[in-house]
């Protein structure tokens, strides 16, 4: 839809010129009810987050971002110090080169992870939920807020890499030059948390997800303006 696109061609870029709605808007990524998501046009919905939105500077510029200064595998960190752009059609984690080497040594220095060597060549594996859970937690810092990820968000099943439907496959990348930087930060993030672009004073809010009411949201409890 264009939503992040920049410029005043964009749709939602037109909407706020127009004066049909205040130049905010945010997203959940959660299967409920009615969808599998909820987009908010115009304001914060407080029903979609189960905590306050918690904001940091957008330091993007061509991109919405938010700078990563450290990345923390366990009890292990990474530093980082760079800026990782949002892109909601992104389904994995891409991360720059440096950043990669670093994690990839960190995890795969537990020799009790199965198939940790495997993953991190791109292939896909068959583990059982114990396996899957004994994979470290990995957290990455922003200015005075951390975004978390389980072993669940960054190994995935159901990849079109995969050889059958129950393998998991690894959903962190080498960015390469990506972006610029090579960071890129995606749904397998996201969609444990209610994202805000505020525009007007350009941050990027972030609260965890409200799973009862993301994709929950009845038709008829939000205000519709045909334009």
């Amino acid at each position: 839809m264009g939503f992040t696109q920049g410029g005043e061609g964009n749709v939602f870029a037109q909407l706020v010129a127009g004066g049909k709605c205040e130049n905010i808007w945010a997203i959940c990524m959660h299967q409920g009810s009615h969808s599998n998501g909820t987009l908010t046009i115009g304001g914060v919905d407080e029903r979609l987050s189960a905590e306050a939105v918690g904001y940091v500077p957008d330091s993007g510029l061509a991109f919405h971002s938010v700078k990563v200064t450290s990345m923390k595998l366990g009890s292990k960190t990474v530093q980082v110090g760079e800026s990782a752009i949002l892109d909601t059609g992104t389904n994995i984690l891409l991360v720059p080169s440096r950043v990669y080497g670093d994690l990839k040594s960190s995890m795969c220095s537990d020799s009790s992870l199965a198939n940790c060597s495997s993953l991190w060549q791109n292939q896909c594996m068959d583990l059982t939920d114990a396996q899957v859970a004994a994979y470290p937690p990995l957290s990455m810092q922003l200015d005075g807020l951390t975004l978390d990820m389980t072993s669940e968000d960054y190994l995935l099943r159901g990849s079109p890499l995969a050889t059958s439907a129950g393998q998991y496959c690894l959903g962190i990348r080498d960015g390469g030059s990506a972006g610029g930087s090579g960071f890129i930060i995606g749904d397998p993030t996201m969609r444990n948390y209610y994202l805000v672009f505020d525009l007007a004073k350009k941050r990027i809010g972030w609260g965890k997800v409200n799973k009862q009411m993301c994709g929950s949201v009845e038709a008829d409890t939000s205000k519709t303006i045909v334009v």
